[in-house]
């Protein structure tokens, strides 16, 4: 894949917004309203059949704010919905679909509504196992062709840039971009950056400002975060649990979802929210995860230092 150039200004920033040019749009005239997802959620939780983690309420000011999904199978529609649910992954959705949907395989976006404090993000339900639950049952050969798959798309993923001169640490869009590994009251302050060097000096902040004098801490590995570091598009969340894999037999990548932490950070991160998101005994971290992403461990240990105190 080419390298292609896409500027902030190209995405959408409406609160309602529909992508006509999508496939629901040539079938269908319009999508559910935000009542009728309500409804429909309720009672996919009331009768058991919801999507997703089974402990997840189907309150929107329940768990992170983000209740059970409803799922009109139907029309092929899941809607991802809840007063934490973010404009920025719809964003992220609608920027992914515009310049690399063929070689970076998402859900397709439909469009996305606000009601109130809440957000609905209306996208193609993909059916499929993700990689956690597909994992133990995958023969050893499937399991290094996925990673080899995966590595392809992260490669991919990192050939849409910003013009060099308007470079930028933040959300897809410009603006502060949503880190689950900090504390909420942080999230505001969380960019946009002008440089990598200005986003490190703020991020070991968080981890400094929670005693009554910063300067009397150390910084041991400041100088292990490279200022120097390439900005790239990154997913954020690289847990198994957000891979989609086809029912197929050989199994194959069919989506990346949950791009809610999705930005624009330096080229390491990627790395460090991978090993964020396991143990680093497990099988996985030791085997699997260098064939995905670039690890270099001095970094990723550099990153948890300054992490681990302030993590949500």
């Amino acid at each position: 894949m080419q390298v292609i150039e896409m500027s902030p200004e190209d995405i959408p920033k409406d609160e309602n917004f529909d992508v006509l040019t999508s496939s629901f749009f040539q079938n269908h005239k319009e999508l559910p309203t935000p009542n009728e997802v309500r409804a429909r959620a309720r009672a996919q939780y009331a009768a058991g059949t919801h999507w997703g983690w089974k402990e997840r309420s189907v309150n929107p000011e329940g768990y992170n704010g983000r209740p059970v999904p409803a799922v009109f199978e139907e029309i092929g529609l899941f809607v991802k919905w809840g007063s934490l649910v973010k404009l920025t992954e719809g964003q992220t959705l609608y920027m992914l679909q515009k310049y690399c949907r063929k070689s970076v395989p998402i859900p397709e976006l439909y469009g996305w509504r606000t009601d109130g404090s809440e957000m609905f993000l209306y996208i193609e339900a993909v059916y499929g196992r993700t990689m956690e639950d597909a994992w133990p049952d995958l023969e050893e050969g499937d399991r290094l062709h996925v990673c080899r798959e995966l590595r392809t798309i992260l490669h991919n993923l990192r050939q849409i840039r910003l013009p060099p001169t308007k470079a930028f640490i933040g959300s897809i869009a410009g603006g502060n971009y949503y880190e689950r590994a900090l504390f909420d009251a942080s999230q505001s302050e969380s960019g946009p950056f002008t440089s990598v060097k200005d986003f490190h000096d703020w991020y070991i902040l968080q981890y400094k400002r929670m005693v009554p004098d910063p300067e009397a801490i150390p910084e041991p590995y400041r100088a292990i975060l490279p200022d120097d570091s390439e900005i790239v598009f990154t997913h954020g969340d690289l847990h198994r649990s957000n891979i989609i894999l086809t029912l197929s037999s050989p199994p194959r990548v069919a989506a990346l979802i949950d791009w809610e932490q999705s930005a624009w950070l330096p080229a390491y991160w990627e790395d460090c929210k991978a090993y964020w998101t396991t143990s680093y005994s497990d099988e996985w971290a030791k085997k699997y995860l260098p064939q995905i992403v670039d690890h270099n461990e001095d970094i990723v240990d550099a990153w948890r230092y300054y992490t681990n105190p302030v993590g949500a």
